[in-house]
């Protein structure tokens, strides 16, 4: 299973690596590399989410990552499918994240939530789960142009930051050196995360300023004012 998903992490790689050189470069082929990388990261992305060689088996743990791998492995297609103006890229996106949000973060909470006997981490974690859920529905409400989207996005950046990770910061039964760590991963996977985000939906969407040839903006301008 280890030789395995080194092999496909390696291909997927390599694979999204030359697709930027290529895309960048203007060289052909690229879309082709680009559909490749994206299916290679959609059949990586279950075996890295599931293999968890150090811990112990849990059903419900299987479950919910069960539910959160399929539910990347189809945002990714989805997203590729987009890129290539294929049909159905916007049914994978909506049932991709509406997966997410609505099936795999309640899962997941669930599991946070089970035995948890003190109340701040239970208001804590459930903060935190609600705040990424209104960010994934924040994107797919952004992506297909829907109304709420600015409304979501911005609450889930209050919930995660002023109230899930304040918390998780002035929880004193939390081990340092366990806490900074976590941080660590949190906050670069939170990073990552924007910045593939911005740029799809900088490729998604229309400019916002429209772009003129040189000359035609002035020439415009005037004309308006006659």
């Amino acid at each position: 299973m280890k030789k395995s998903l080194n092999v496909v992490g390696f291909i997927s790689a390599l694979l999204m690596l030359s697709t930027v050189v290529m895309k960048t470069n203007h060289l052909p082929g690229a879309s082709i590399f680009m559909v490749l990388s994206g299916v290679a990261l959609s059949i990586y992305l279950p075996f890295f989410v599931l293999y968890k060689p150090d811990e112990a088996s849990n059903t419900g743990k299987n479950v919910a990552g069960i539910v959160g791998a399929i539910s990347g492995s189809v945002i990714n297609l989805g997203i590729t499918f987009k890129f290539q103006h294929w049909p159905g890229a916007g049914v994978m996106i909506v049932l991709g994240l509406s997966t997410f949000a609505l099936v795999f973060m309640p899962m997941l909470l669930k599991q946070k939530l089970k035995g948890e006997a003190s109340e701040r981490k239970t208001l804590m974690n459930t903060l935190g789960a609600a705040g990424l859920t209104l960010f994934a529905l924040g994107i797919l409400f952004k992506i297909q142009h829907w109304p709420g989207a600015a409304i979501m996005l911005g609450l889930s950046v209050f919930l995660l930051f002023f109230g899930y990770f304040l918390m998780y910061l002035s929880d004193k039964t939390i081990d340092s050196e366990a806490k900074t760590s976590y941080l660590r991963k949190a906050f670069l996977s939170i990073i990552i995360g924007c910045m593939v985000t911005t740029l799809i939906l900088l490729s998604l969407n229309k400019p916002i300023l429209k772009q003129y040839p040189e000359g035609q903006e002035v020439a415009e301008t005037v004309d308006s004012r006659q």
